[in-house]
């Protein structure tokens, strides 16, 4: 290898580990992806876990008292209770996710059990009726099938469970259903396509136009720095929320086909719920016009811009990841946080569960921290060592 070829590997490399921004954007992704990755464990884990304190409300019927050992474990908590009131109102308690599991035994189940021989007709039969939205009766249910599957394999089939194909065992409704599928995957995707958005247009407006030398001739115009920044921001909040309105509406149209053919509806979602979502929507916009704008305006270049973007988006992927709990915080401060409240916002607004005072604290909030990334901005328009690169 010729000294030429040495030199020019020394001065490359000198270039890239003596130049703090580039060295931040090399070594800073494979933190974050560390970092993202071991969150997103984490949070798949919970998505169907249950507080292992959690009391199970479990109504029983007809129960024989040769089975009642499977209703005590080590692992649930259960509260057995007798039917004291109708069917339909037990069925309606557990759609409600007020109740966990009813399970019905037929009358006399255990000695016509005994008395059974396999091909002599229909066996007798359990019925275990859940709702599977709720992590808990969920996790209850499948305790009870498996001991139940268990203790007939040990006899040689002698029961069934769940055997009438038109009776509905999960007493979920297909609005249930389609809540729980919506909240836990749109609100992630709406804050990825919406940094996506914005972060296409912000990076090249400013940086692209101190590339191309074009900066100085705006800031010499008689228009206040102020309004520049007010200006490029709104514009480009406009296009965002152009390109968000499109991601959000493929989303909405391609959800069943995204899940598998589920069945899939918005029929639950009327007009004010669309209203107040697009009110989120915007706010958060406008944070992510006003985070990537300030960082256009660091960089020297639209490759630089772009490199330093990258961590913030990685970081709002990871605040959008926290939806997939399919849970919002009750926690008041939770709703001062920029991002992660629109997150929660969204969840409760598209789970109905939206509540008013905590909806005004994320749209006030967040217009702060508009307000003041715009301040910011002005500042920075104001420093001819940023606007020059100095």
């Amino acid at each position: 290898m010729s000294n030429n070829v040495i030199t020019m590997i020394k001065k490359e490399l000198k270039r890239v580990f003596t130049d703090r921004r580039m060295l931040i954007s090399l070594i800073l992704p494979g933190v974050l992806i560390f970092v993202l990755y071991s969150i997103m464990g984490n949070f798949t884990s919970q998505l169907s876990s249950v507080d292992p304190t959690y009391e199970y409300q479990v109504y029983v019927e007809n129960q024989p008292t040769e089975l009642d050992g499977f209703n005590h474990s080590e692992a649930f908590n259960i509260t057995v209770l007798t039917p004291d009131m109708s069917d339909a109102d037990i069925l309606k308690a557990i759609e409600n996710k007020t109740v966990d599991l009813y399970i019905k035994f037929d009358t006399n189940f255990y000695q016509d059990m005994m008395d059974y021989t396999v091909g002599n007709g229909d066996a007798p039969e359990i019925q275990i009726f859940y709702n599977s939205t709720s992590n808990e009766s969920s996790a209850i249910y499948s305790y009870y099938v498996s001991v139940f599957d268990y203790y007939e394999s040990q006899l040689s089939n002698k029961f069934d469970i769940n055997r009438e194909t038109d009776v509905s065992y999960d007493q979920a409704t297909e609005n249930d259903l389609s809540i729980k599928l919506i909240t836990t995957l749109l609100p992630f995707l709406l804050m990825t396509f919406l940094f996506s958005g914005a972060m296409s247009v912000s990076s090249e407006s400013i940086a692209g136009e101190k590339e191309r030398g074009t900066i100085a001739t705006l800031l010499m115009t008689p228009t206040k720095r102020s309004e520049i920044a007010l200006g490029k921001i709104i514009s480009l909040s406009m296009i965002t929320l152009v390109s968000a309105t499109s991601s959000f509406a493929g989303v909405m149209l391609s959800l069943p086909k995204l899940l598998g053919g589920a069945n899939v509806t918005v029929s639950m979602y009327g007009a004010g719920t669309y209203i107040l979502l697009f009110i989120v929507i915007i706010s958060t916009v406008l944070i992510y016009v006003v985070l990537l704008s300030i960082v256009s305006a660091y960089a020297k270049t639209i490759k630089e811009a772009a490199s330093l973007a990258i961590p913030f988006m990685m970081l709002n992927m990871l605040i959008g990841i926290s939806s997939m709990l399919g849970t919002t915080s009750s926690s008041l401060y939770a709703y001062f946080i920029p991002l992660y409240n629109s997150v929660q916002s969204i969840t409760s607004i598209l789970s109905l569960t939206v509540n008013p005072g905590y909806l005004a604290i994320t749209i006030g909030s967040n217009l702060v921290i508009v307000s003041i990334g715009v301040w910011i901005l002005t500042k920075m328009f104001n420093s001819e060592k940023i606007m020059f690169n100095k």
